[in-house]
């Protein structure tokens, strides 16, 4: 088994967005997830702060919404909505995206892993 990470900073001056691509190198079987194992409110962690971290696309073919809608993501089918944050399938490049909502004032940062199951 293979296990592949990535970290992802969502920071302020980056504009609040991290994405990064895991390549397993060829088709695989696998498990993925993320996680966000800090937050830094900056100022003040109030209603206006959110985050997501979710496993957009694998192999191009956009993951399940899980959240839609309210003051920080978009209508249905949005590319703005939250996504798997745990996926099992198959395939070769899982894109993932780690956003803060009302960047100015919240930094994030986190992981995507993959585990190849073969």
């Amino acid at each position: 088994m293979d296990v592949f990470t990535v970290p992802l900073f969502a920071l302020k001056n980056l504009g609040g967005v991290a994405s990064a691509t895991l390549d397993l190198g060829y088709s695989r079987r696998f498990m993925a997830w993320c996680t966000v194992t800090m937050v830094d409110s900056l100022v003040d962690f109030d209603r206006d702060n959110a985050y997501a971290i979710d496993i957009y696309t694998v192999d191009n073919g956009r993951t399940t919404t899980r959240v839609v809608g309210g003051d920080h993501w978009g209508p249905p089918g949005s590319g703005q909505n939250v996504l798997d944050g745990a996926y099992v399938g198959f395939g070769q490049r899982i894109l993932v995206y780690l956003r803060s909502a009302h960047t100015e004032d919240l930094d994030t940062f986190g992981y995507a892993v993959a585990l190849a199951l073969d």
